[in-house]
């Protein structure tokens, strides 16, 4: 009887191998024999899944994106309040540079592609788009100071995770020291939670 092959599974594969070529050698290191090699499949084999270099990389933008969202979701599920959840949410983010660097260090080669593919770029502003308003969303709820805008402030804290996931992947900060900034600030902007250490959910990512 023939084996029966997963498609999709051998198609994620593929494009995860993808995905660490672009960690590792930015996008001008994608081809189909490298991708196929990093595999371990035939060349053959890659050029059936994909048309192409260019639906190859779309395919691991989606791998890399997916990654990303489900250590945030695996992060936040057992937040015990919208402030906890804000937290574990950010500390996700920041953690990505111990426990996600490939997804991290490819999506800084995807931008410059973003700019001129208007799939990849959909799916960034998408992305992007949809965790701006679930952070605003979670600072509204979390018992923000009077002045605080929840839009303008989920664009802060974003910037300021990622900002120190790329600290943390470099070695400039230790996660510790990284969490410990987010405490300050979450703790500045939101006076009514708990937050950091008075959280029950004080933790950090282990880095």
């Amino acid at each position: 009887m023939p084996k029966q092959v997963d498609h999709a599974a051998r198609r994620e594969e593929i494009a995860q191998a993808a995905l660490r070529l672009c960690a590792r050698d930015g996008l001008a290191g994608v081809t189909i024999g490298q991708v196929a090699q990093e595999a371990g499949v035939s060349k053959g084999l890659v050029q059936h899944y994909f048309a192409g270099k260019a639906d190859l990389l779309r395919a691991s933008a989606h791998v890399m994106r997916g990654e990303i969202e489900r250590r945030i979701l695996e992060a936040v599920r057992d937040a015990r309040s919208p402030a906890d959840t804000l937290r574990r949410a950010l500390l996700a983010v920041v953690g990505l540079g111990v426990t996600a660097p490939i997804p991290l260090l490819a999506g800084h080669a995807f931008l410059a592609r973003a700019v001129g593919d208007p799939e990849i770029r959909d799916l960034y502003r998408a992305g992007g788009d949809a965790v701006h308003r679930e952070i605003a969303a979670l600072v509204a709820a979390s018992g923000p100071a009077a002045d605080v805008d929840p839009g303008a402030e989920a664009h802060a804290l974003l910037g300021l995770a990622r900002g120190l996931a790329d600290g943390v992947l470099l070695g400039e900060l230790a996660v510790g020291d990284a969490a410990a900034i987010v405490d300050h600030h979450l703790r500045r902007i939101l006076p009514g939670a708990a937050t950091g250490s008075d959280s029950p959910s004080s933790s950090r990512p282990s880095g």
